[in-house]
Formats: C-alpha cells, sequence, structure tokens
C-alpha cells in the first residue's frame, strides 16, 4: 500500500475516549473480512508469551473496541494544507491472530473506520485499505457524548454499573492502541500507532454505547438477530445494540509506522 512510504510523515494529536465491549463471539466474527475459522483469536498460551492480561470476556463472548473522539491537526507532515482536524470513530477486534502468519504477535482488526471529514475517510479506503464512512459526528464536552450519526453514540450514564472484572486497566488498552493492525484491504502492511500521552488518561467508568451492528457488519438484521440467539444481548428491529462499558479518555500525540505481516 502507498501507506508504507507516507506513513512515517503522518502526525497530529488524537483526543479521543477509548471503550472495550465484550460481545457474543458470533457478532464479533461477523466484523471479520469472514465469518469462518481463517480468523483465530489468541489461545491463552499466546496471550500469555504476548503478555497480555486479557479479561475474561465471559462464556460465548469476545472483545470489542471502540474509539470515539477527534483528530487535531493530523496529516501529512511537509505538505500544504495537509493537516486538518476532523472527528473520527473506529470499531476494532483485538487480540487475534492474522490468517497470513503463524505469529502469535496480536492483530487487531479495524472493522470500520468513521469519519466526518470526506477527504480522511477517501484516502482511508484508498491509502490504507480500511473501510470507512463519511458520517456526521457530533461531541458534546459538557454532557461527555459523542456521536455518529446513524452509526455509533457513547454517552456518560450515571446508572451504568460495570463488573470490575469487565473493565481493563491502562496498560492493556494501551497495548491494543498501540498495537499493530490491519484492515479489509491493507494487504501484507502491519500498521502501528506510536503515541505520546499529553495529559493523564482519565477513567470512563459509566459508558452506555449503543451502536448500529447492521451498519458496521453490512448484514441483514435477521441474520445478526440469529447470530445474537440465546445470548443476554438483544439485536433490535433497527439493528442496533445497546450495552454498557468502562474505558479511558486519553489525548495522544502520534505517528505512525507501517511492516509487513511477514516480517512478524
Amino acid at each position: 500500500m502507498l501507506a508504507s512510504y507516507i506513513a512515517p510523515a503522518i502526525t497530529g494529536r488524537y483526543d479521543f475516549t477509548a471503550v472495550p465491549v465484550a460481545l457474543p463471539t458470533p457478532l464479533v466474527r461477523a466484523l471479520l473480512p469472514t465469518a469462518d475459522d481463517e480468523w483465530g483469536f489468541l489461545a491463552p498460551d499466546d496471550a500469555r508469551t504476548a503478555s497480555l492480561g486479557i479479561p475474561d470476556a465471559g462464556p460465548g463472548k469476545s472483545w470489542i473496541v471502540l474509539e470515539a473522539g477527534k483528530q487535531i491537526h493530523t496529516g501529512m507532515s511537509y505538505v500544504p494544507f495537509g493537516r486538518s482536524t476532523f472527528f473520527e470513530a473506529k470499531v476494532e477486534v483485538p487480540f487475534l491472530r492474522h490468517p497470513a502468519t503463524q505469529s502469535a504477535v496480536p492483530i487487531t482488526h479495524k472493522s470500520s473506520m468513521l469519519f466526518s471529514s470526506r477527504l480522511m475517510s477517501f484516502s482511508a479506503a484508498h491509502l490504507t485499505g480500511l473501510r470507512s464512512h463519511r458520517v456526521v459526528c457530533v461531541e458534546d464536552d459538557a454532557q461527555g457524548s459523542f456521536e455518529a450519526m446513524d452509526w455509533l453514540k457513547v454517552v456518560e450514564d450515571g446508572e451504568v454499573q460495570v463488573p470490575d472484572e469487565d473493565k481493563w486497566d491502562e496498560a492493556l488498552l494501551r497495548q491494543v492502541l498501540t498495537g499493530y493492525w490491519v484492515g479489509e484491504n491493507t494487504g501484507d502492511a502491519a500498521t502501528k500507532f506510536i503515541m505520546s500521552s499529553l495529559s493523564p488518561a482519565r477513567p470512563r467508568p459509566q459508558l452506555r454505547i449503543r451502536l448500529n451492528l447492521a451498519a458496521v457488519t453490512e448484514l441483514p438484521v435477521e441474520v445478526l438477530q440469529r447470530l445474537a440467539a440465546g445470548t443476554d444481548l438483544t439485536v433490535e428491529e433497527n439493528g442496533w445494540i445497546e450495552v454498557s462499558g468502562a474505558g479511558y479518555a486519553l489525548s495522544e500525540s502520534t505517528h505512525l509506522e507501517v511492516t509487513s505481516l511477514s516480517s512478524l
């Protein structure tokens, strides 16, 4: 991908909330390029080898990570008008073994990227091979909320109670955020963010999340409802789900590094 050459020049600041959520494993697999066994989740031994203290997602469940926030003065260095400020959200599946490598290095699959910028949506799709969409985003700092219209909503809710066993520590979350990632059409490229904290992470222990799973997976609602059958998760008639989570608000200076999957 062209991103291998331009990635070192892409820098910026990212102010965002990251929150892990446990979902029924069949629905998590539906977020991957193929819902079969080509993609594997890290086995416990692999996780220990990678020094990952992964909390148990619960019987029949696996983790996803949601990110929502703002990229500030982000883009190509040394290019006139190469930087901009825009809203961004991500739906990611962590702790994977990529079918192209036998390595135990954990890989995150970026299932969907949501941008308020039409240019960034185009660039993510055509320069880095990520499935991306241009959406209208609204952030309300006073209310602690972020909404990507018709896709995702994250809000503070004082009534949310997340069990301690479902909470990640900051170190594990950072391992995912700065680990290698791939997308739908990234080929042999494995990319990671190099992050430097601009301020201490702030815990956000009471978050309510609504996600349009039908839009993210591009599957019919009845298929999603069938995949969720027998679980504690309800897929609504419009394809949305509602879950609770605990995460962190972060402010990071970022740049990219790209390597090949075959080298991992």
